[in-house]
């Protein structure tokens, strides 16, 4: 009989001894993490003057954090040849607000709206390799900043007459 009390005692001393050793982890605080896409991909592009270019596309605004966000502003900006800013606007949150969105989005939560933008490009030129960059800044419930970027491309439809 002593021999199983021994041979179940041992065993317990050893997991006690096991389970002190773990240190206590502290919890995480989760972050908000927006997530962007861009609708259709890739952008199209309609000259609708000379040197005077409309893209219409969506921006979905999606949340994967698992913490809401707040949309503090976001950029879209033209690009030449993959890599040259020609163009950049930056929008505050209320741009969004007045088109009768939130400018907040909940936890696993998206927003999309529809966006049209108008710029004059100089020279044909910079269309070559031409794409768009759309960038927003934001904040979560918890305090922490952050940034989402999605670069898309864009193609150049001609609607002027010859």
């Amino acid at each position: 009989m002593k021999r199983y009390v021994r041979a179940l005692v041992f065993p317990m001393f050893v997991l006690l001894g096991a389970c002190h050793a773990f240190r206590d982890e502290a919890p995480v605080v989760l972050r908000g993490r927006l997530v962007l896409e861009v609708e259709p991909n890739p952008i199209q592009a309609v000259a609708v003057g000379e040197d005077l270019y409309e893209m219409t596309f969506d921006i979905i605004m999606r949340e994967e954090g698992g913490v809401a966000v707040s949309i503090e502003d976001f950029t879209v900006e033209a690009v030449a040849f993959r890599t040259v800013t020609v163009q950049s606007q930056t929008f505050p949150s209320s741009f969004i607000t007045e088109r009768g969105y939130p400018a907040s989005i909940e936890a696993g939560k998206y927003l999309r709206f529809s966006f049209t933008k108008r710029w004059h490009l100089a020279s044909r030129i910079l269309l070559s390799g031409a794409s768009a960059r759309v960038r927003a800044r934001t904040r979560d419930t918890n305090g922490f900043r952050g940034e989402a970027l999605v670069r898309v491309d864009v193609k150049i439809r001609n609607n002027m007459p010859p």
